[in-house]
């Protein structure tokens, strides 16, 4: 395992990080595949290809269906290219909404490089042929942007505004640019002086546009129509009839290829022949195939020298070759869904409960055991009670909260919200136990253990997390764009008095407590600055600190506390502890996967990753002991 270096500055967080760790396996992504592309080294006649989600996985896979699994965001991957330098990788990531990043990542170190926020979405990402260039289309009236590669600063290459694009390409020589306006023109623009040298009108809104043939052929998809464009003339060569297709050649290729779907499982390859670059045959089917249907069909594709590489809705990868065939067969899936997913772990009384999608299991590092407690009926987090019992409740849901006794294998119905629950947690003050549950950010409430009673304490809109301390107090983290406008509340539990706190921030969240001081997270922004810091509020004095600062805007990070030890992932790449009595920190190494939250008990630390998986850790060191997966048959898998 490679050591992953870290820069700690007081008071701050710096993620120059150097190495990660990837890991290798034949599992599917977990969402949608998002994009296919060749990444093959120029000097070599090995043969790879680089597969995106929604899951925000980037996988290497190899000639053998092995795939380098590493999620570099807990977003989607909407647009993927790769430098000619053969290793580094643009990134585009988005939530659909307001997070829109564009970033370049050193595969061999597993590290980001260089990255830029954008308010507007991104429709189109490559590089210039010699990788001088990282070229980025934008969703605003400027259009493309040029960065160089060299210092990852933007250049004028240019005059003029190009719209919005969504193709880009250079000739070999870097001396020339072509773009594709979804408004309805292709046009060639001089690299050197910034001059526009040509612009062709041809038909508008076509998408999977690409230029093949030695760019001779510019090709498009709308409304199930594909359309054969001469790129040297802008006049169109020939338009094919096609159900919902997708266009699979890469520019080197010389002639067309494509898969068409007729919506329910009936797939054909098919292949449009180039005659003397004057025009293309009529299809010709290449390969029939029964594949993946519904919310499993196929999303994306692209031919890699003889071979078809296929991605689908559910994650899975398909690979075939090109060789043309009568028969009827099934696409051969080269992954595979072998992992159960752990949703959530809680600390046992000497072990870790891990939930799933359908069990509660027991088990720990030391023994290497796993224990089935018990079935569930699909929720997705747990919490310790007392006497060997767990709290089982659904995220986002109106699913009852259970109380399940482990022993006796009963369930009891502790209360049913009445919106969607946000968050739910076990609290104590003076040996009475309580959970507070807020709903839909807008109300937090209190569930009374020995009175079964369940008390509306406080409603307001941007409601974030809640938590009690020794001094009989609750304290909400909301937005500060709410009344009153502060980002952390006091509410005295007997006269349901709400008292606003001193705390700076727009924003409060994931909140932890030794019940006399809280920690917890704060975002500061404005138009210019976006900062994330971790901070302390002492209740005695009712002073802030912050103790650690991510100079980026980070809303899903936590904090976790185990006796002195700190826990947080803020940043999103790794889990950083900080020791309440020392002030000293460090970062563990990371696993192929986001981590996603932390828990403690006695000697062990335990990560749970973003994809389900499950990292091992000694509290006192930043190596990672083990990366383990539950298999299907209820089995530990290490990587």
């Amino acid at each position: 395992m490679k050591k992953l270096f870290v820069v700690l500055l007081t008071f701050s967080i710096f993620l120059s990080y150097i190495y990660s760790q990837s890991h290798f396996s034949t599992q599917s992504h977990q969402e949608s595949v998002t994009n296919i592309i060749d990444f093959s080294p120029s000097n070599s006649s090995d043969t790879y290809y680089l597969s995106s989600g929604d899951d925000g996985f980037l996988i290497k896979w190899s000639d053998d269906n092995q795939g380098e699994h590493y999620q570099i965001t807990d977003v989607g991957i909407k647009l993927i290219a790769v430098s000619p330098n053969g290793n580094d990788i643009a990134v585009y990531e988005s939530d659909g909404g307001s997070v829109n990043k564009v970033s370049i990542w050193d595969w061999r170190r597993l590290s980001r490089k260089w990255q830029k926020k954008y308010t507007d979405s991104i429709t189109s990402l490559a590089f210039s042929a010699k990788g001088n260039y990282l070229i980025v289309g934008t969703a605003t009236v400027d259009g493309v942007e040029f960065i160089n590669t060299s210092n990852w600063t933007k250049t004028n290459k240019i005059k003029s505004n190009t719209g919005i694009v969504n193709y880009i390409q250079t000739s070999g020589t870097e001396k020339t640019v072509v773009f594709y306006s979804p408004s309805g023109y292709l046009s060639y623009y001089n690299m050197q002086n910034g001059q526009l040298k040509e612009k062709f009108m041809i038909p508008q809104g076509l998408s999977q546009t690409l230029l093949y043939n030695d760019s001779i052929f510019f090709a498009g998809v709308k409304d199930n129509t594909i359309y054969i464009i001469n790129a040297y003339k802008g006049t169109t060569v020939s338009t094919i009839n096609a159900k919902n297709p997708i266009l699979l050649s890469s520019p080197d290729d010389y002639n067309l290829y494509y898969l068409e779907y007729d919506g329910k499982n009936n797939y054909e390859i098919k292949m449009l022949e180039n005659l003397a670059n004057q025009k293309v045959s009529n299809p010709r089917i290449v390969k029939s195939m029964r594949g993946p249907r519904g919310n499993a069909s196929i999303t994306t594709g692209k031919k890699i020298n003889a071979d078809i590489i296929l991605g689908s809705k559910a994650g899975a990868i398909y690979k075939f070759d090109t060789e043309p065939s009568t028969s009827v067969d099934s696409m051969a899936e080269i992954t595979e869904n072998t992992y159960s997913k752990i949703y959530d772990m809680t600390p046992a009384p000497e072990d870790f409960y891990f939930l799933t999608e359908k069990a509660i299991f027991k088990s720990s590092y030391d023994s290497g055991l796993i224990d089935r407690l018990a079935s569930t009926d699909g929720q997705t987090n747990i919490i310790p009670s007392t006497d060997n019992k767990v709290i089982l409740w659904t995220k986002g849901s109106r699913n009852p909260v259970i109380q399940m006794d482990l022993t006796k294998k009963t369930k009891e119905t502790l209360f049913t919200p009445k919106s969607n629950i946000q968050s739910l947690r076990l609290s104590s003050i003076e040996d009475k136990n309580y959970l507070i549950e807020i709903e839909s950010n807008t109300t937090v409430n209190l569930y009374n253990f020995a009175k079964k009673s369940f008390v509306e304490v406080y409603s307001g809109m941007g409601v974030q997390d809640a938590i009690l301390t020794d001094d009989g107090n609750m304290y909400i983290a909301k937005t500060a764009a709410t009344n009153p406008k502060v980002p952390l509340l006091c509410v005295d539990l007997e006269s349901f008095e709400t008292v606003p706190m001193s705390l700076n921030g727009n924003v409060s969240y994931a909140l932890s407590t030794d019940g006399k001081t809280i920690y917890g997270i704060v975002l500061q922004s404005d138009d210019d600055v976006r900062n994330t810091y971790v901070y302390s509020f002492n209740t005695a004095t009712k002073k802030a600190t912050n103790i650690l600062k991510f100079s980026e805007e980070d809303s899903e990070a936590f904090t976790y506390l185990y006796g002195n030890a700190l826990y947080t992932n803020i940043g999103k790449n790794k889990v950083y502890c900080y020791n309440i009595a020392t002030k000293k920190r460090f970062s563990y190494n990371r696993s192929g996967s986001i981590p996603f939250r932390i828990s403690q008990n006695g000697n062990r630390v335990v990560i749970l990753n973003n994809n389900g998986s499950i990292s091992w850790c000694s509290p006192n060191g930043s190596n990672l002991l083990a990366d383990w997966y539950l298999t299907k048959d209820e089995q530990w898998y290490e990587f």
